[in-house]
C-alpha cells in the first residue's frame, strides 16, 4: 500500500515592512510561528482582533512582548473611528520601544496593514498613497476598505 504524503503545511507569511522595525503578516497560529518570529528578530507582537478570531498560540506571551487592540474590520456593523486608529499608533510606538514588531489582524488584509500605513504616514511622512502603494507591494494582499483609507487620509491632515 503506497504512502500518503503528509498535507502541505501552510507558509506563515511574514512581510518586513521597515527592517528590524515592522513586519506584518496572518495571526501566528503554531510554535512553528512563534519561531519563526524569533529567528527574524522580532521582539513584540500587537493583535489587532480578538482571541475569539485567532486564539493565540500557547508560549505567545512568554516569548514576546504582547500588545492587543481590537479594531473592526469588514464584518462588524461599525467603521473604525479616528481615535481607535491613533490609539494603534499609540500601542505600536510603545511596543517598538522593546524592538521591532510583528503586527497583525487575522489575515493580514485589512486592519494591520492600514495601521502599518498610519505608521507610514505619521512617522516616516509617507502620503497616504505612497503608504498603500508600498503596502500593496511590500505585502500582497492588503486591501483596505474605503472607509479605512479615508481615515488615512484624515490622520494625514
Amino acid at each position: 500500500m503506497a504512502s500518503v504524503p503528509p498535507a502541505p503545511r501552510s507558509r506563515f507569511r511574514l512581510s518586513w515592512l521597515l527592517a528590524h522595525e515592522l513586519a506584518v503578516g496572518p495571526a501566528p497560529a503554531a510554535e512553528r510561528h512563534l519561531d519563526r518570529l524569533q529567528q527574524e528578530g522580532v521582539a513584540a507582537v500587537l493583535s489587532l482582533c480578538s482571541e475569539e478570531e485567532a486564539p493565540p498560540p500557547p508560549g505567545l506571551q512568554q516569548r514576546f512582548a504582547c500588545g492587543r487592540l481590537v479594531l473592526p474590520d469588514h464584518r462588524t456593523a461599525r467603521a473604525m473611528e479616528l481615535a481607535e486608529l491613533e490609539q494603534a499608533l499609540a500601542v505600536l510606538a510603545e511596543l517598538r520601544e522593546r524592538g521591532p514588531v510583528f503586527m497583525h489582524c487575522v489575515a493580514a488584509m485589512e486592519r494591520s496593514p492600514l495601521v502599518c500605513m498610519a505608521w507610514l504616514v505619521t512617522r516616516h511622512r509617507l502620503s497616504p498613497q505612497r503608504a498603500l502603494d508600498y503596502l500593496m507591494q511590500t505585502h500582497p494582499g492588503t486591501n483596505p476598505l474605503p472607509q479605512q483609507l479615508a481615515l488615512l487620509r484624515q490622520l494625514a491632515g
